[in-house]
């Protein structure tokens, strides 16, 4: 575990392969998720909203509670978390 400040750049070491997942129990505003999100997802990551619901954009309140997201076979592993 490797506190940092900033999502995207977690996002990005995810979907680079550098980190297995990130997870926030901070609001996130979606442009500060959003190209990260799109990098994971195209590396065959996930991305998923941990206390359920779906990633939905351009909502009014764009916002999102918490936010996961890990390299692919690693959600199962953070489940407990």
């Amino acid at each position: 575990v490797l506190p940092m400040g900033s999502v995207a750049y977690k996002l990005a070491l995810v979907a680079g392969g550098a980190a297995d997942a990130t997870l926030t129990r901070h609001p996130k505003h979606e442009w500060d998720v959003a190209a990260g999100t799109a990098l994971v997802r195209a590396a065959g990551g996930e991305v998923w909203l941990p206390r359920g619901g779906h990633l939905r954009w351009n909502r009014a309140r764009p916002r999102f509670l918490s936010f996961a997201a890990a390299r692919a076979g690693v959600r199962a592993r953070l489940a407990g978390l």
